[in-house]
């Protein structure tokens, strides 16, 4: 009989494993140190990679740059995609509160990467798309749900200042970290809605 080798066999990471690492190692650069840490050198070290892996897999560091905002907006629209129009406006609210997604190192990256978007033409595209996309599918949940009240909404300006409410609101606590909670801040969004007749 022949003996069973204990050991667990190399297995090569696919092209999508290999990116989705890089891509994570960067979202930590940048929350450990916003776009100053943002550098190849402490994404490759992150990611326990080599200079020339990341270059094989991105063309540049502004083209990494927008794959991991691309992630960042993809993992938001996945982790709040819901079945009824009332489960998703309230997996929106509670997911941007939620202490997973709503910590530090998460707003320190948002913010660099929203610093970058004025003067990062590419990227201000790819955040135009994105929020463009994102703010429709906010209008449309909030227009139905009013129109199973009986009520008439604006619902794009509605959903616009939603969205600018959360915003603010992850602004605040880089501000003010020591009088914000998380539950305050999923209330304010839920009255938002409540003074204009939309019940969650």
């Amino acid at each position: 009989m022949q003996g069973s080798d204990s050991t667990t066999a190399y297995r090569r990471k696919s092209v999508a494993e290999r990116r989705r690492e890089l891509i994570d190692a960067g979202i930590a650069c940048l929350g450990e140190g916003g776009m100053s840490g943002f550098t190849i050198d402490r994404i490759r070290r992150r990611a326990g990679v080599s200079r020339g892996l990341i270059n094989h897999h991105f063309r540049s560091k502004d083209d990494l740059l927008l794959q991991i905002y691309a992630q960042m907006t993809e993992h938001l629209l996945v982790e709040t995609e819901q079945g009824t129009p009332r489960e998703f406006l309230r997996a929106v609210i509670d997911f941007n509160f939620d202490e997973r997604t709503f910590n530090t190192s998460n707003l320190r990256a948002w913010l660099a990467v929203w610093g970058e978007i004025a003067s990062n033409r590419a990227l201000f595209d790819l955040h135009r798309r994105r929020y463009a996309g994102y703010q429709s599918r906010i209008a449309a949940a909030l227009r139905a749900v009013a129109t199973e009240r009986g009520l008439d909404v604006e619902a794009r300006q509605l959903a616009r200042q939603l969205i600018a409410l959360i915003d603010g609101l992850w602004l605040e606590y880089c501000l003010h970290a020591e009088e914000f909670t998380l539950p305050m801040a999923r209330q304010d969004c839920y009255d938002l809605l409540r003074a204009r007749g939309i019940e969650l």
